[in-house]
């Protein structure tokens, strides 16, 4: 996350995941000493009548008034998480639209997992896809319970590093949020979702994709300074997303990229960030790696 003062901001719409996300975003704030911003999206375009007559002013004061009340119910929870700064704003435009508009000016965006006219997975439309492919900021996607508990604080912070140009960037996130939450960090190298398997290519040795993970990781680590935080390093010859759905029930925070290996603008996700977003246990933190 940046080290200014650009805001979190997150999104309300009246669910119980939306306020998950405001509780989670009100203790990031305090965390990393940034102001709160929380939107509410008004989605005026929904009321069009036959998609070109506009909603008569009393239903969009009806709808100002909702919004209203879930902007105060969110400022209290954030505040109530310690959260230095809290501003709420509402916004004529949909969930998604508004938060991606505001991730231009946001040094992290976070969503719950789900929401009010939430489709099934993650199909187009779902504000959480939405958001993670096309932020200009950092993402984080706010899933389980388990990082409420009271025993969260000991649990990990977890980084899936690939080896690609944007580790670097993956794994300094990965420490800042390690080192704010007096936490421990495991981070998981993987060669390839989908590795080549050696009763197929005999002439592949299991150990040199071992070897080459270690040397990964060890300049990743010779690159960046961990400061105080204890660092697990993790090899694995397998599927990446696999291996971080089942680290993710025993950690607080799971880090990854928002794309792999030859990312593109405009791809919703990697397939490891889809995964993620649809089956781990904790919070899915997605660092911007396209520009």
């Amino acid at each position: 996350m940046n080290t200014t003062k650009q805001p979190i901001v997150t999104g309300v719409d009246g669910s119980g995941e939306a306020l998950d996300a405001v509780r989670w975003a009100g203790r990031a704030a305090r965390l990393h000493d940034v102001p709160l911003e929380i939107v509410h999206a008004l989605d005026f375009s929904a009321l069009l009548a036959g998609g070109v007559v506009p909603p008569p002013e009393e239903m969009k004061d009806v709808l100002r008034a909702h919004g209203r009340r879930y902007l105060r119910a969110a400022q209290e929870i954030a505040e109530a998480q310690g959260a230095p700064a809290v501003t709420t704003r509402l916004h004529p435009d949909r969930a998604a639209q508004a938060l991606i508009e505001a991730s231009r000016t946001a040094a992290l965006v976070v969503v719950g997992s789900g929401g009010r006219g939430r489709l099934t997975g993650l199909l187009a439309g779902s504000v959480a896809s939405a958001v993670g492919a096309h932020a200009a900021s950092d993402v984080v996607v706010v899933r389980g319970d388990s990082w409420d508990d009271p025993g969260a604080a000991d649990r990990p912070v977890v980084a899936g590093i690939d080896g690609s140009e944007p580790s670097a960037r993956i794994l300094a996130t990965a420490v800042a949020e390690a080192t704010v939450r007096k936490a421990r960090l495991v981070v998981v190298h993987a060669s390839a979702d989908d590795p080549p398997r050696p009763e197929a290519e005999p002439h592949l040795d299991p150990q040199a994709f071992t070897d080459a993970g270690e040397q990964v990781l060890g300049e990743l680590a010779g690159e960046h300074d961990a400061g105080g935080v204890a660092v697990e390093r993790v090899v694995v010859r397998g599927h990446p997303r696999r291996e971080l759905i089942e680290r993710s029930s025993a950690a607080q925070l799971v880090v990854l990229g928002d794309r792999g290996r030859g990312g593109f603008p405009g791809l919703l996700l990697g397939s490891t960030g889809q995964a993620l977003l649809h089956n781990a246990a904790c919070p899915v933190y997605l660092v911007r790696t396209v520009t």
